[in-house]
Formats: structure tokens, sequence, C-alpha cells
């Protein structure tokens, strides 16, 4: 059976990087390596997670692996975990490291390393579902967000005399209304959204490496006009092929 936990070491591991403190201490006491001078967060699986760390005057790697009191089941498990963890290193080595601490609000650079780590694809050694595959996105959302983004187009981009030919005198009026500014302006910042959603999906479809060109294009296309239903399907097949149970 599937890792559960492995599919989600690439962005974990970019978040854990930034907290320097934290990695030296699950280094120094958990892997017992006292003179350790800088540890960096690599890797992890439902039984363990490894960090490379550096000696004094030594440039060359070293590397442990530090096992989990019980074996994780889910995500979800994983920052508790991880929490409880480094407050029980810090608190034995007497340190104080709040700024490291993985308790607070999350760094805002930690969670942009993890975006882009979330692109790294994770291929199973035996996948549950064909990797060149592509879901369409549910049935609503497809027809509310498709519906929803032409109605705004058409407000924003068509003209007074268009609009007064081939629709009701209600549709102008409702224009005219909320007031062509705001309708405009309102449809750039959505569809900026969906073209940051169809460039995060492209960039995921290659790096993943799993897709057909066509597939790819179909991924990318799904994306720019459905959003965040397509991007939900894209998730759910990287499950599917992990053969992990989604919790959301």
């Amino acid at each position: 059976m599937s890792d559960p936990i492995a599919p989600h070491s690439a962005p974990i591991s970019a978040y854990m990087s930034v907290h320097e403190a934290t990695n030296l201490a699950y280094v120094r006491y958990f892997g017992r390596i006292d003179n350790a001078t800088k540890a960096i967060f690599k890797c992890l699986d439902s039984r363990s997670f490894t960090l490379d760390y550096y000696l004094p005057d030594d440039s060359q790697t070293h590397q442990v692996s530090i096992p989990f009191k019980t074996p994780l089941q889910k995500r979800e498990d994983i920052r508790p975990e991880l929490e409880a963890m480094a407050k029980e290193a810090e608190e034995a080595l007497g340190l104080v490291t709040k700024p490291s601490s993985l308790a607070g609000p999350p760094p805002i650079m930690a969670i942009a390393k993890a975006i882009v780590a979330s692109t790294d694809v994770y291929t199973p050694p035996q996948p549950q579902v064909p990797l060149n595959s592509f879901y369409w996105p549910n049935r609503r959302p497809m027809f509310t967000v498709g519906v929803g983004m032409s109605v705004l187009t058409l407000l924003a981009c068509a003209s007074d005399g268009y609009l007064q030919r081939q629709f009701p005198a209600l549709v102008l009026q409702l224009r005219n209304k909320l007031g062509p500014t705001l309708i405009y302006n309102i449809w750039k910042f959505f569809a900026a959204v969906h073209l940051a959603e169809g460039s995060y999906t492209l960039v995921t479809c290659i790096r993943r490496g799993w897709y057909s060109p066509v597939n790819t294009a179909k991924w990318t296309l799904s994306s720019l006009i459905f959003g965040v239903g397509s991007l939900k399907q894209l998730k759910k097949h990287a499950y599917d092929v992990a053969g992990v149970k989604r919790t959301d």
C-alpha cells in the first residue's frame, strides 16, 4: 500500500526549510549530533523525516533520519507531530527560538516555498490510476463558474449597442446601474485569478511529467476557464495516483 505521507513531502519539506533553528534542534536532540552547526529538512514519509546537516570545519553534507514515535496516518498528523517534537527538542536543549518555532502564524517565506514546491512530482512505484489522465470538474462548479464568467465578460466587454440588439433592456440597465468601470475592474480581477490558476496548472503538469501534450493543454485550459473546480480535480488525480484517500 502507498505511503500516505510521502506525496506531501515536497511542500512540507520546503515549508520546514525556513525553520533553521528548529531543524538544528531536531538534529542535535533526536539525532544526537551535538556538534551540528546547520541542518536542512529534506523529506519525510509516514515513519520518519530526514535532514541534511553540517559539522564544524567540514563542508561535507551528512544525513540523519529521525523516526516518528508513531507512524503518521494522514496529512493532518504532520504539523502537530513536528510541533510537538520541535517543542521537546528546543526545551531539552534550553533553546529560546521563538522566531523559528513551528507554533504561531506561519512565515510568509515558508508559505511561498511550500506553494512552489507543491508542483513537485511524486510518482509512486505502482500508480493506482493511469498517470496520463484528465478529469473534468464536477458539473455544478463547472456550470456555475462557466456561466458566471461568461456573464461577467459580456457585461464588462460588450458595447451598449450589442447589448441593446441581442438582449433585453434589463441587461443594459443592470450594467449602467452597477457602473461599467466597476464591472470591468471586477472582470479584470477574476481574469487575473484564472490566468494565475492556468499558469500554476501548466507548471504542475510539466513538473509531474505524467501528461501528454494534449492532456497538459486540457488541464491548463480547464483551469483557465473553470478555476478552482479544475484545480481540485488536478489535486484529486495526484491523490488517486498515490492511492491516498482524500480528507478535504
